[in-house]
């Protein structure tokens, strides 16, 4: 926390200013000077003091004005102000008390109670300065304490229904191999076909509850290289073929020349991977999905241009609450799968880790009922980074 010691002395007397000036600067204050109470706003406002000594008598403008200004703006309230005045009468200091003083000091004052005045009340305002930050920084480490029991709870949910639920069902079909030697080859072979088919699906959800893991902890080291990213949509939309051929879906995707983004191919895969696989999962039969890849020009985001992906589907959309929640852990959305396609409410929140740590954007643009689009901007490459990679 910064040193309190910057003090503004507000007088229209330059011969009190200099003076008790002079007195602070050899006591090692940082001083600043006005003779009225406008010139004091505008200080304030460019470098705001720990402590104001403020004289009431002052011409356009009192002490009382100045004080009462100062306490009802919620950026200079919290700064102590005592009056510097020549009166005694108990009733003006009263006043000034009622306006937000904390203290005063009689004129013509003695050197040592002044000084001694300026350091309890700027010893107060960093005891309380620094209560603040440390109840700010409990109220931090208590939400992540909250935020932490509530994964718990969540990884719990998903250990005692998404992880539970298959493996049972997995031992049921093994009972089944086992012991019934009536079943046929046909029946063994579905049989054999199910266990492949949740197998699959629980080991997708270790690997993103892994992969959630690596990422909060910084365990995944990223290699940003020239990645072609119409190669890498092109292999994820043919391993999707037979998924999209179930439910009949169109997926449109027409790459008319190599684009490349300077990005780590991995991390890259995985975002959109997800991304069209949500796309399918959230589609209904006999619908389209259209992918496609453009140049973008710089921006304040992406200074040296992106590479932007587009994923667009026909499916029921988001409600503004699903929006809210997007990228969130363990988000479960409105919208369900249309085929009883699995999913944990963890791929979405990888994505956007994963965004985050290539610099790269995501984000999804969507109205309920008219399906959605998700956008990821991925840096492009510089001219020198194509030379220096032959492209």
């Amino acid at each position: 926390m910064e040193k309190f010691n910057h003090v503004l002395i507000v007088d229209d007397v330059l011969e009190n200013i200099q003076l008790v000036g002079s007195m602070l600067q050899r006591r090692g204050y940082r001083i600043s000077l006005a003779e009225h109470g406008e010139q004091a706003f505008s200080l304030i406002e460019q470098d705001p003091p720990h402590l104001i000594l403020l004289d009431i008598s002052m011409p356009e403008m009192d002490g009382f004005d100045v004080c009462t200004r100062l306490k009802n703006d919620p950026k200079t309230r919290d700064i102590p102000i005592i009056f510097l005045t020549a009166f005694s009468d108990k009733g003006r200091i009263i006043q000034g008390f009622e306006v937000g003083a904390v203290d005063y000091v009689t004129k013509p004052f003695h050197s040592a109670e002044l000084f001694s005045r300026i350091r309890t009340h700027l010893d107060l305002r960093f005891t309380k300065e620094l209560v603040m930050q440390r109840n700010q920084q409990l109220q931090e480490l208590n939400d992540k304490i909250q935020q932490a029991l509530q994964d718990k709870d969540e990884l719990l949910g998903i250990v005692a229904h998404d992880l539970k639920s298959p493996l049972s069902a997995i031992r049921s079909i093994a009972e089944a191999l086992t012991n019934d030697t009536s079943l046929t080859n046909e029946e063994t072979s579905a049989l054999n076909r199910s266990v492949l088919e949740t197998s699959t699906r629980m080991f997708s959800l270790v690997e993103d509850l892994l992969s959630t893991n690596a990422l909060e902890r910084g365990g995944i080291t990223f290699r940003m290289m020239p990645v072609d990213i119409g190669e890498i949509l092109l292999e994820i939309l043919h391993q999707y073929t037979k998924s999209a051929h179930d439910k009949q879906l169109t997926v449109h995707f027409h790459p008319t020349s190599r684009i490349f983004a300077y990005t780590d191919e991995k991390a890259v895969i995985h975002i959109l991977d997800n991304l069209f696989s949500n796309s399918i999962k959230y589609s209904p039969h006999e619908k389209s999905v259209y992918v496609s890849i453009e140049e973008r020009p710089a921006s304040a985001a992406m200074p040296l241009g992106s590479v932007r992906v587009a994923i667009k589907d026909e499916g029921q959309g988001m409600t503004e609450e699903d929006m809210s929640k997007l990228f969130r852990k363990f988000t479960r959305l409105s919208a369900q799968p249309t085929a009883g396609e699995h999913s944990t409410g963890l791929g979405l929140s990888i994505v956007k880790k994963l965004a985050d740590g290539i610099n790269a954007r995501v984000w999804c643009e969507s109205v309920y009922g008219q399906g959605a689009t998700f956008f990821l901007d991925l840096p492009r490459l510089s001219e020198s980074q194509r030379a220096e990679f032959g492209l």
